[in-house]
Formats: C-alpha cells, structure tokens, sequence
C-alpha cells in the first residue's frame, strides 16, 4: 500500500519537478518528505478513528472528529506543501489520495472482520457440537443402567455377558463421537447390536429390519439414529406385543430412516426426557445438513422418518 501511494505521489510531482529542472535524486528526496506526513495521517485515522470509532458504532463521535481532522489537515497541506517546495501539488490530489488510502483499509477491515467472525462462528459450532455428542453417553448409559438393574434382580446369572456386550456399544459410541462423520455401514452394525442387545432381555419384542442399498463410502454424523431407536425400544415395551420396523435406504447419497413402533396411547407409565430427539434436531443444524424429520403417530404406532440428503462421502 505505501509503495502504491509512493507511486502515485511520484506520478503526481514528476513533470512539475522535471521542468524545473531537478534531478532523479532531488525528486525521490522531495517526495519522502511529502510522503511520510501523509502515510502518517492515513495510519493515524485509521487506527485511532475509523477502528476504533466507526466499527465500535459511535458514529457520531466519529463523524464529529472526522471534519475536525479533516478539516485541519486541510490546513496543514496549504502550509506544509508550499515549505517543502510542493506548492503547485494541489491539495484535491493530495485528498483523493488519502481517500483511496482510507478506502483500501476499510475494505480490508471489513473482509479481516468478516473472517474472524466466520472462524468465531466454526469454532462456536465446534464447541456445541462437541457438548451435543457428550450429552448421547450418559443418556445412552443411564438406559442401560436402568436395564442393567431389572437383570441383575430377575437374572443375575446374565449380567457379566450383559455387561461385556454393553462395554463393546459403549467403545463404538466414545470412538465414533471423537469424529464428525463415520461411515453408514458402522452405524447400521451398531443399530443391530443395540436391537440384539434389547431383544436379548425381552424376548417378546418383535424387530424387522430392512436395509437397502450401497453403503460402501457413504458418511453420517455418529449416532443419529440412537435416539430414534432408544425410543422405539423403550415405549414399545410397555405394549403386550412390542414390535419395531426399521427401514433403512440410501440411494446416491441420499438416506432415508424410518422407524415404527407401537405404544400404549393411555396410561403409560414412562416419561421421556427428550434429551435424545432434541440432540438430534440441534446437531442437524449445526451440521447444516438438508434435511427433514417427521413424527406422527397413527393407530396406536408412532413413526418418525428422517431424510438426508447430499451425505459426505469417504472420498470426497
């Protein structure tokens, strides 16, 4: 930027200096003694005035101080020029190249401020992201628990296989959620682990699983689809015929989950905490994934269907 306004003091001055006979050196010294005062006045109202005024919002003040600075430099220029032998450097010349010099801050400013709000933003997102995945263990953890307890009083003799199948969920769910995407088919082995893991201990309840498609590549947020099924499983239970219907497909790289399960329409015994279904609404927005989660219920059946589109692959 200074070598910019060098150039076009040099440009300015060149001719007048030539004709009055000077040399190249006498030129380069009378333009550094114009040109610092001016760099001068550029950096000091930038820093002082428009950084610190105009993007903080006072603009009154700033206004105020901007014709009072002005206004002087005004003054300063008619003084200044004529000693140092730039008398015919006309001050509109010497104003349009502080403007520019302004402007080009200012734009700089705008953009340098824009980025960091952009990375503040990310890192926001990260954080909340980050609190949202350490909200599904302890959910996930305090349902089994609860399982754990009614086994150890009813079948005590099944609680240590109980407990080895719980810690091999527990290591998909702590390694999965250190990263932002897995791949689809990981998250399906473990959706079959969760159900053999329930059905285990209710033998009454009834699941149909459907998964079509090509998985190989396709990436998903870890664990979108526990809370859908956590639910399932839980208020299915309290009917005298549980079932559940999982579908699953994925066409290109788009997915569609459905999940249906029956529950008591009155007079049920459980409340839900809603920590799961929220945790999934929240983390599909902050990753900005196009999508759409439905819920409605129907004949004593409750179905919830989310649909994804566009989905990362391991490639791309």
């Amino acid at each position: 930027m200074h070598t910019f306004i060098l150039l076009v003091i040099f440009a300015c001055v060149y001719d007048e200096l030539r004709l009055a006979g000077h040399d190249f050196c006498y030129m380069v010294s009378k333009i550094a003694i114009g040109y610092f005062p001016c760099i001068l006045w550029i950096t000091v109202f930038n820093l002082f005035i428009i950084k610190r005024l105009l993007f903080k919002r006072k603009v009154k003040i700033f206004f105020l101080l901007f014709l009072t600075y002005w206004t002087s430099f005004y003054f300063f220029i008619n003084w200044f020029f004529p000693l140092v032998g730039f008398g015919n450097f006309k001050t509109l010349q010497i104003l349009s190249l502080l403007i520019n010099g302004m402007f080009f801050y200012f734009i700089h400013v705008v953009i340098t401020k824009k980025i960091m709000d952009a990375d503040k933003d990310i890192m926001n997102f990260k954080s909340e992201l980050s609190f949202l995945k350490q909200q599904l263990n302890p959910h996930f953890l305090l349902n089994a628990m609860n399982n754990l307890y009614g086994e150890a009083l009813s079948e005590p003799d099944k609680v240590p296989d109980r407990i080895l199948n719980l810690s091999d969920m527990l290591r998909y769910q702590i390694e999965a959620t250190k990263k932002d995407y897995v791949l689809v088919e990981e998250e399906i082995a473990f959706v079959k682990k969760y159900i053999e893991y329930y059905t285990f201990r209710n033998d009454r309840l009834n699941v149909t699983q459907n998964f079509e498609g090509n998985f190989d590549e396709i990436e998903i947020p870890p664990l979108f689809f526990l809370p859908l099924v956590e639910n399932a499983v839980k208020f299915s239970a309290e009917t005298t015929e549980p079932f559940i219907v999982i579908d699953l497909e994925v066409k290109s790289r788009n997915l569609t989950f459905t999940i249906k399960n029956n529950y008591i329409d009155s007079g049920s015994r459980l409340s839900s905490t809603g920590i799961g279904i929220e945790n999934l609404k929240r983390r599909l927005e902050v990753y900005r994934l196009r999508h759409d989660l439905s819920c409605k219920k129907e004949k004593n059946m409750f179905v919830v269907k989310l649909s994804i589109w566009h989905l990362p692959t391991a490639v791309s």
